[in-house]
């Protein structure tokens, strides 16, 4: 006796199924003028990159045929998700069948051990007592209805989108899949896969099906608390026309239609028993073999447009059922009458199977990108799961069909039931869990091809501007810059639009920095950027952020207006490549830097700013043959020290003062080093200015000091903050042209300052840079070009303090010469000095020299961050 009750059903129903099916077609018909279908050109997309995963070159025909013949079964072999992804060939998946095998009397197999029945997953109820039919025919169905063989492997996805193949077959008290059985239908779908690549346009599709679904019809959704908008017409000009699937879709809605209007419960398709769920099964193979040559996301599209159509011939009865008497009729002969006087409940029924629906399109959206991926990208972290997905997406349209057809059987004010809305919850699970896996493996597979990008195109900026021989300074701007094409330039309301092509031929000057911290080098920069230095070369500036928000951009906007120079364009869009050569190629990292080009685009200099508060424009045109002439026509004295930051200190050294420079943070000190000077200045009939100049990197801090200084009139002090910061990186930079000189001659390279002794210079700056890192008092004096004495605070005190010990020699030596003698003798044998180094364009000596001991200093790492 066959227990299928889906192969019997009365026969005056079936012919009104089928005059019902050709008037769903006059439906469709009116559903596509009502979303206003266009006709438009195909569009090839490229080969299916997942056509190497079928595993037998046979159709899907051909291979149900053989199945039915009723071959024995093998287990298969265990695996794990690494070693087999479904893509692979298996043994034995050519021996487990999509159908099932012929009824097996044999009285060997009606008797099932416990651990058997453990193992054989099972869809069938294990005893009698909940199933109508005799425990042999329960036995005989779980011998055809199994979904997994007898003998099951490792299960690759277990664990990943739900329980393992241990957990109960039970839920809720009805059977269901367990994550094994996942592994066996990805095998078994895989069969079913023999794409001949056709093609069509499955995002336009997926767009109108996608519409469908989120329709809102008044007559339905009104007890929905949200407000919606009524359906709006929709312009679907650009949309490929489907009329060449129209046959397809229509054999597939009547396929899932039938089988699941007779392949049991009625009611919202309640899965009451094993056979039912077989019965889906079957179904879901079946579906797929109408669709085996079509990629795996052209199945999936073609499939929900089935469904739409189901759900949208519904949903334009329903809308059309109060107005129009064929629907009424339609309506009669569907037994929908009472549906839509019942609201609340054909609500709630449709509400929940949208969600599904939506789910479905998701996964579905997921799986087109992944297409969308380059084909050598598409690996077995998708092939081995997008079968998987397939078979749910299927199972649960299914569902869906089921839930539409039995709208019309449910009594009065039903609701539905928890196994419906159970089942439901289920498949939306599961489907959003292979989704987010997806995603994932998505996302890190757009990682990979974009960091590949930005590598690839990292080594083109660098041979363009190390290999590649230019004619003009444009091209590798342009390279640089791309995809923007455009700069501002003028200042206010005069600021336009310009071509990159306006710096042809030109000395360039490219200014790149953060939006933080810039302001000083802009202020510095446009007290320079006169009419004449326009004439040898232009500043463009790159404003470069790792992440530009809202308020970077305003903050952008608002540096720019004033701007005398070139700005770039919707720096936003700077590639990562670009930035990240500008880091690694050129040193640029918080600090700003000025990139020295050459009309031919030859890069100058990668940091022109030492140069530039060095020596202002007469560091043109920026190379270090001119950096280096520079230094060997300079001469170290007071000077070049002050020059750019005190105009008043310079004018007393023209009238032959003596000038002392001075640092520190403890007043008491500062109140008796400067009583001191006016003592000995008085004694040794001198005139001397004394300037406070802070420390290196300037805070609020000192501002007080400066305030105290200024009311107790002890001395003259630099004009602000900002002549203290530009007083101090004249001085940084300093240092780090010495040192690029030193890399340059190759003297010592990176190695230190083992030629200090031919270098005093460098030793002065860094004795320098040693005293305005601390916070203790220091002090250096000289006059126009003559000799400079330094010492640290306590020492210099004491040898001020010392004056009638060392006047004396004064006559005879001159008073900075006595001074200097004086302060060598009361060097301490025990000394600490410390000298940060500014962290500049990547040169780091290894090795620094003590200047008072001349010993190799001890190396430390300095992590500072100061909050005044």
């Amino acid at each position: 006796m066959d227990t299928n009750p889906s192969i019997h059903h009365n026969t005056s129903y079936t012919s009104l199924h089928i005059s019902i099916f050709f008037f769903n077609r006059y439906l469709l018909a009116k559903m596509a003028q009502r979303f206003q279908l266009n006709p438009k050109p195909f569009t090839d997309p490229p080969a299916d990159p997942l056509k190497r995963v079928s595993l037998i070159p046979r159709s899907a025909q051909e291979k149900l045929a053989a199945d039915n013949l009723g071959e024995s079964r093998r287990p298969l072999a265990p695996r794990t998700h690494e070693d087999k992804p479904f893509g692979e060939h298996s043994d034995a998946l050519q021996h487990h069948n999509i159908a099932a095998p012929p009824h097996n009397n044999n009285n060997n197999n009606k008797v099932m051990d416990h651990e058997a029945e453990k193992n054989i997953g099972s869809v069938v109820p294990k005893t009698a007592a909940h199933h109508p039919h005799s425990s042999e025919d329960l036995h005989d169905a779980n011998s055809r209805h199994s979904l997994v063989p007898r003998s099951l492997g490792h299960n690759s996805l277990g664990g990943r989108f739900g329980p393992g193949k241990n957990q109960a077959f039970q839920r809720n008290g009805r059977p269901v899949f367990s994550l094994s059985d996942d592994r066996v239908m990805a095998d078994r779908v895989l069969k079913t896969h023999s794409p001949d690549m056709v093609f069509f346009d499955v995002k336009s599709l997926l767009s109108v099906v996608d519409d469908i679904f989120n329709s809102y019809v008044p007559s339905i959704d009104s007890s929905s608390s949200a407000s919606k908008p009524s359906l709006v017409f929709k312009d679907y000009a650009d949309h490929t026309s489907f009329a060449t699937f129209a046959d397809l879709i229509d054999q597939i809605t009547c396929e899932i239609e039938c089988k699941c209007l007779h392949g049991g419960d009625s009611h919202g398709g309640m899965m009451t028993s094993g056979l039912h769920l077989d019965s889906r099964n079957t179904t879901t193979f079946s579906v797929l073999s109408l669709v085996s040559k079509y990629r795996w996301d052209a199945k999936l599209v073609l499939v929900l447009a089935a469904l739409a159509v189901k759900y949208g011939v519904f949903l334009l009865l329903a809308e059309t059922y109060a107005t129009n008497q064929l629907t009424k009729s339609l309506a009669l002969i569907k037994q929908l009458p009472s549906i839509f006087s019942r609201q609340n409940a054909l609500h709630q029924r449709l509400d929940k199977t949208r969600i599904l629906m939506q789910d479905m399109v998701d996964l579905t959206t997921t799986i087109i990108r992944i297409y969308e991926l380059p084909p050598n990208h598409i690996t077995a972290a998708f092939t081995d799961h997008i079968p998987t997905a397939v078979y749910w997406i299927l199972r649960s349209v299914l569902i869906c069909v089921s839930h539409i057809s039995g709208a019309s059987g449910f009594k009065q004010d039903q609701v539905m039931s928890f196994m419906e809305v159970s089942e439901i919850h289920e498949n939306s699970e599961r489907l959003r869990k292979i989704n987010a896996y997806l995603l994932e493996q998505l996302e890190k597979s757009h990682l990979t091809i974009e960091e590949g990008i930005v590598e690839e195109e990292y080594q083109e900026l660098i041979q363009t501007f190390t290999t590649i021989i230019h004619v003009d300074v444009v091209p590798p701007l342009l390279r640089l810059l791309r995809p923007i094409d455009f700069l501002y330039h003028g200042a206010g309301d005069s600021k336009r639009r310009v071509g990159i092509n306006v710096l042809t031929q030109k000395h360039v000057l490219l200014l790149i920095s953060d939006l933080e911290n810039i302001e000083k080098e802009l202020y510095i920069l446009e007290s320079l950027y006169t009419e004449a230095w326009q004439q040898s070369f232009e500043i463009l500036w790159v404003p470069v952020q790792d992440l530009w928000t809202d308020a970077h951009d305003a903050k952008f906007e608002s540096l720019h207006f004033n701007m005398k120079w070139y700005v770039l364009g919707e720096p936003r869009k700077l590639r990562r490549a670009a930035v990240r050569f500008m880091r690694e190629w050129w040193g640029f990292k918080n600090r700003s830097i000025l990139v020295a080009l050459d009309p031919k685009g030859q890069v100058m200099s990668t940091n022109a700013f030492p140069m530039v508060w060095i020596w202002q424009t007469f560091a043109y045109p920026f190379t270090t043959s001119r950096e280096h002439d520079l230094w060997s026509e300079q001469e170290w004295n007071l000077e070049f020290l002050i020059d750019g930051t005190d105009p008043h200190s310079l004018n007393q050294l023209v009238e032959g003062k003596y000038i002392c420079l001075y640092g520190g943070e403890d007043m008491q000190w500062i109140r008796n080093f400067t009583s001191l000077w006016r003592s000995v200045a008085k004694a040794a009939n001198i005139q001397i200015e004394m300037v406070y100049v802070g420390k290196r990197n300037p805070k609020n801090g000192i501002q007080p000091i400066i305030n105290t200084i200024r009311e107790e009139n002890l001395s003259h002090t630099l004009p602000d903050l900002f002549q203290i910061w530009f007083f101090w990186t004249r001085v940084e930079s300093m240092w780090e042209s010495k040192q690029r000189m030193l890399r340059a001659q190759r003297t010592k390279g990176r190695q230190g300052f083992k030629e200090e002794e031919k270098d005093l210079v460098l030793q002065e700056i860094v004795a320098l840079l040693g005293f305005g890192g601390e916070g203790d008092g220091w002090g250096l004096v000289s006059k126009t070009a003559d000799l400079m004495v330094r010492a640290k605070g306590n020492l210099f005190s004491k040898g001020l303090s010392e004056f009638n010990e060392w006047e004396v020699n004064i006559p005879t030596h001159g008073f900075l010469k006595a001074l200097n003698d004086h302060l060598l003798m009361r060097l301490p044998q025990h000394h600490c000095t410390r000298f940060m180094l500014p962290e500049t364009a990547g040169i780091i000596p290894d090795e620094v020299e003590c200047t008072e001991c001349r010993r190799t200093m001890e190396k430390y790492y300095l992590y500072q961050c100061c909050l005044e």
